[in-house]
């Protein structure tokens, strides 16, 4: 369980330390253009995951592959259709696309199986 939202608090901390970077100095093109897009779905689905888990009130809950890929789905839809179309600060790139299903696929592999409960026996 915290190795998943560590593995988050992570992501979103190299988030913010590049875009403080690219405010100040020129990066190479992966970290200006690819790298929030790798590390977005993991620190949103570990938002998710996390307020997920508070208002059930369980934390073995996980997401599933099928939920991560959907999200990852939504996101390019969103933001490498949709948003293209209507602004131009937008602009579509596939690899941010392939970026998105890695990012969701390397956070579903991150979560922590539940642990079986041990039955006692008395």
């Amino acid at each position: 369980m915290k190795k998943t939202y560590t593995f988050s608090l992570i992501c979103f901390s190299l988030f913010l330390l590049n875009l403080l970077l690219l405010k100040f100095f020129r990066l190479p093109y992966f970290f200006s253009s690819w790298l929030n897009d790798l590390l977005c779905l993991p620190v949103v689905l570990g938002i998710c995951l996390f307020l997920i888990r508070k208002i059930s009130k369980n934390e073995q809950l996980r997401i599933s592959l099928f939920s991560a890929f959907s999200l990852a789905a939504l996101y390019s839809i969103y933001f490498e259709i949709y948003l293209p179309e209507v602004t131009e600060r937008y602009t579509a790139d596939v690899v941010d696309v392939l970026l998105y299903f890695i990012g969701a696929f390397i956070f579903y592999l991150f979560q922590q199986k539940p642990s079986p409960k041990v039955q006692q026996q008395e």
